[in-house]
């Protein structure tokens, strides 16, 4: 039977990451051994659990079926064990984080590099992007998300609230906007901006805004840079937008809504030792800029 249950788990990994070779490497095994085990479970079965071909792995639907069931069985249990373990021991192993490009390239990742050096024995691997990456499919810890986070699957727990301003190089203001820093509503409808994405504007009211795009990027410190060309209005972090010289416009619409950023995780699993440390560490001494 325990031979069975490692089966089962090295069959989850692989129908997961749909390849063997990536389950062999979250599991830290040689795939020769992934691929005997997922073979010794279907004899065992007599059913075939994957459709395999050079360039994917897709469960069937009886191996579908076991994914749904058996998945959430063996992650309880092994997170059992791993907390039953913790209580004990140091933690230990690899700590495997996502999070947008700029928090954690900045505050984020400070906060990571100082506890691996607090804690050399868990191994941190920080995965930079400004995409939602599915937590369990792509093998991850936890994970950072600007607010709100939808997602029922996951739990979360606020780490900061970051406030936001619209903002333009002073040779905007002069020259577009005659000196002004305060808009009414139309005429600041009317000025060209930087984007983040595409996405509108987010306001305090809950008035969402979209403006003439100018510039469009995927990173705020870009979009930042653009802004202190001369490119147009942009909505970013405050001390970022102050780092870079820019001068905070205000309008009848209100201000912009502050961005909370929240660590998430699978709310199904039992937190593991070492990711309870790393949220509580991160909380404790990463701010926002």
């Amino acid at each position: 039977m325990d031979g069975m249950i490692d089966d089962v788990s090295l069959f989850l990994e692989v129908a997961r990451a749909r390849s063997f070779s990536r389950a062999a490497q979250r599991k830290k095994t040689p795939p020769s051994t992934v691929s005997r085990a997922v073979r010794r479970l279907e004899e065992h079965l007599g059913v075939q659990l994957l459709e395999r071909s050079s360039r994917r792995v897709v469960p069937t639907a009886e191996g579908a079926r076991l994914v749904e069931r058996a998945g959430p069985l063996a992650d309880e249990l092994s997170d059992v064990l791993r907390e039953a373990a913790d209580r004990n021991v140091r933690p230990a192993g690899r700590l495997r984080v996502t999070a947008p490009m700029m928090s954690g390239a900045g505050p984020i990742g400070d906060a990571l590099v100082a506890f691996a050096a607090r804690y050399p024995r868990v191994s941190v691997e920080l995965h930079l992007s400004n995409q939602i990456i599915d937590l369990v499919e792509e093998g991850f810890d936890l994970g950072f998300r600007a607010g709100p986070v939808s997602d029922e699957s996951l739990a979360a727990r606020r780490v900061w609230s970051m406030p936001y301003v619209v903002a333009a190089s002073p040779r905007f203001v002069q020259k577009h906007l005659r000196g002004k820093t305060h808009l009414a509503a139309a005429l600041f409808r009317e000025q060209p901006a930087v984007s983040v994405n595409g996405a509108p504007w987010r306001l305090a009211s809950g008035e969402r805004v979209l403006l003439r795009e100018a510039f469009r990027v995927n990173d705020p410190r870009v979009a930042v840079r653009a802004a202190a060309e001369g490119l147009g209005l942009v909505c970013a972090p405050q001390e970022l937008a102050r780092g870079a010289g820019l001068v905070e416009i205000t309008s009848d619409l209100g201000a912009p809504a502050p961005r909370d950023l929240f660590a998430v995780f699978p709310s199904r699993r039992m937190m593991p030792k070492r990711v309870r440390l790393a949220i509580d560490w991160i909380r404790e001494r990463a701010t926002g800029w």
